[in-house]
């Protein structure tokens, strides 16, 4: 019983240790590799996207968002109303 509680603390630890390597080391290397991933994000430095905020870990973005385009709608469909009545 006790040795398989052990196995799994350290597979556990086996796979924090080896996300960190990949993420902390492999990943800038495979960035390195291929321009195309480094115009990405060239590209997404130079406008000031924050793409934490596509994968809502960054929710008061988001959230700003959402707020902006419902009222851009709510402003869309008000014009449209308002054109519709005067017969646009």
């Amino acid at each position: 019983m006790q040795n398989a509680k052990t196995v799994r603390w350290l597979a556990l630890a086996g796979l924090t240790a080896g996300a960190y390597v990949f993420f902390n080391f492999v990943s800038p290397c495979l960035f390195s590799l291929f321009p195309a991933w480094q115009r990405f994000v060239d590209v997404q430095d130079e406008i000031g996207v924050a793409s934490g905020a596509l994968y809502y870990t960054d929710v008061a973005v988001t959230q700003d968002a959402e707020a902006h385009v419902r009222e851009a709608v709510r402003l869309g469909m008000e014009e449209r109303a308002r054109r519709q009545a005067r017969g646009e």
